[in-house]
């Protein structure tokens, strides 16, 4: 299954953002793939149900996620919910680190697999990049919504190496 995983540091904090990513339904106004997305089923005060519809070029697919929010320990889980759809399997994680200046460190892990078998060789080569773009327009949504945490001379790599994070 295509999959990749970073960490990447933002100048916002932790609960900002962690409630940034948690509302799903403003994704299609920052994220040109989603044309459209909404909760579908309140599972629990943490946990839901969300439709997605993903829309590249000729392709429009919808999909449904579970979503886990663990805000106690700043993570987020998001899974397949359901048979049917392109969508095989989803696995994604985001984890929030709050560092020792406000700012925080995100981790970022998915691993996708689609039903059509050369689908998902054509997205294998492009999963690090497409996670990448994805990542930079919550980072640029963050800017947009976010109070912005001010940093002073902070050691990014120590703070990282206390953490057990990987740069």
């Amino acid at each position: 299954m295509p999959s990749t995983s970073f960490t990447r540091h933002i100048e916002h904090g932790a609960d900002e953002l962690l409630e940034m990513v948690a509302n799903v339904e403003d994704y299609p106004k920052f994220i040109n793939l989603i044309s459209a997305l909404r909760i579908t089923k309140q599972i629990s005060d943490t946990d839901f149900e969300a439709e997605a519809v993903v829309a590249y070029k000729m392709i429009r697919e919808s999909f449904k996620s579970y979503i886990q929010i663990d805000r106690e320990n700043k993570f987020i889980r998001v899974s397949k919910a359901e048979r049917g759809g392109a969508v095989k399997t989803l696995e994604n994680t985001w984890k929030f680190h709050e560092l020792s200046d406000g700012t925080t460190a995100v981790e970022f892990f998915v691993d996708v697999s689609l039903k059509a078998f050369p689908l998902n060789i054509l997205i294998k080569d492009k999963m690090a990049r497409a996670s990448e773009v994805i990542m930079n327009a919550f980072v640029a949504r963050a800017a947009q919504v976010c109070k912005p945490v001010q940093t002073e001379g902070m050691d990014l790599a120590a703070e990282y190496e206390r953490l057990g994070l990987v740069a």
